[in-house]
C-alpha cells in the first residue's frame, strides 16, 4: 500500500472530511468512471479491428493482455564486446 499526498482545495476537503474512511474507495470508483469518459488511444482503436480479424482467422494465436500484478518493466540489453554479431554471421554465411 501507498501513502499519496494530495493537493485539493479548501471546499472539496470539507465536503471530502466525512467520508475519510471511504477515501480509497472513492478514489478507485472515480477513476474508473474518469477512465470510461476518456477516448481510448489513437494506436489502440486502429489495432483493435486488426487484433479481432486476427483473432478470428484462427492463423495467428493473438497473445493475452499482460494481467500481471507486477507493472511490465522493460529491459537494457547486456553491452558486449567484440565483433558484431552481424558481422559474425556475414563470416559464417561465406562467399556464395
Amino acid at each position: 500500500m501507498k501513502t499519496i499526498q494530495l493537493q485539493i482545495s479548501d471546499e472539496l476537503a470539507i465536503q471530502l472530511a466525512p467520508y475519510q474512511e471511504q477515501w480509497a474507495v472513492l478514489l478507485e470508483a472515480g477513476l474508473r468512471a474518469w477512465q470510461q469518459t476518456v477516448p481510448p488511444k489513437q494506436d489502440e482503436r486502429e489495432a483493435e479491428p486488426v487484433r479481432r480479424v486476427l483473432a478470428a482467422s484462427g492463423r495467428v494465436r493473438v497473445p493475452k493482455p499482460y494481467s500481471g500484478t507486477k507493472p511490465y518493466v522493460r529491459r537494457t540489453p547486456v553491452p558486449i564486446s567484440g565483433q558484431p554479431v552481424s558481422e559474425i554471421v556475414i563470416e559464417q554465411r561465406g562467399t556464395r
